[in-house]
């Protein structure tokens, strides 16, 4: 199976599955577009970094992954996106998604808003979540104790439907995380893009997209989401572009 979107061009590729030289040439391409100057050394640190990344995406059965950094409204933000591929047995696409969407509200523990979505590409079941899963190291904080980091994250579990690619067994699971929660309308406008994008095909398609194309700037792309909401009342319950 081979899968079809569109991205905002905010978001840079990881890329997986390169050898060491084409993770330094893209590390260097990297840091030459941002006109940063790097040593060998520091060159080399950075790319050791890259690899452990790419490697751990890769052994998580992600097929794609892209991350963001820059600005909105003159305050700096981030965020990462992937798509994970992992076997599924299932005869019928609604089927599966009621029992996705029932057993991740069995999930003991999981705070998160938890519904059913359709799709361009198909089916979804979508979870919508902020936890404090990540911790800042005190050497990095003004009062040197670490501190809780709260990330927003939305995942969408999509069963590949049969009218598409005919026996296929396969859940896509798109995740999108950030620690930057006040620009959750901002990026809620770019992920919902992104879903009503994505398309899947058989591998023996001769005009499937043979690269995932790339939108202009989201603000730009004329794709038709909804504005987003006032950051005032913005929160992880109510992403106004998935509304």
């Amino acid at each position: 199976m081979r899968l079809g979107f569109e991205i905002s061009s905010a978001f840079r590729e990881i890329k997986v599955g390169l050898n060491r030289e084409e993770i330094l040439q893209e590390v260097a391409s990297r840091a030459q577009e941002r006109g940063a100057e790097r040593t060998p050394e520091e060159m080399e640190e950075v790319a050791a970094a890259y690899a452990k990344t790419a490697e751990m995406l890769q052994a998580g059965g992600v097929v794609y992954a892209a991350s963001c950094f820059g600005k909105f409204a003159d305050e700096w933000s981030t965020g990462t996106l992937t798509v994970g591929l992992s076997p599924l047995a299932y005869s019928d696409e609604s089927i599966a998604v009621e029992g996705i969407c029932d057993i991740m509200k069995r999930t003991p523990g999981l705070a998160a808003e938890i519904s059913t979505l359709e799709l361009p590409c198909g089916q979804a079941v979508l979870v919508i979540q902020q936890a404090q899963n990540l911790c800042i190291p005190g050497e990095f904080t003004p009062g040197g104790k670490d501190a809780p980091l709260d990330v927003a994250q939305l995942q969408a579990f999509i069963p590949v439907p049969q009218r598409d690619v005919p026996g296929e067994q396969t859940l896509v699971t798109v995740t999108f995380s950030t620690p930057s929660v006040d620009h959750w309308p901002e990026y809620s406008k770019i992920v919902a893009a992104f879903l009503r994008t994505l398309r899947f095909f058989p591998d023996a398609l001769d005009d499937a997209p043979e690269a995932p194309p790339v939108l202009p700037d989201v603000h730009d792309s004329g794709i038709g989401t909804e504005s987003p909401i006032d950051p005032e009342h913005a929160n992880l319950h109510h992403p106004s572009a998935f509304g």
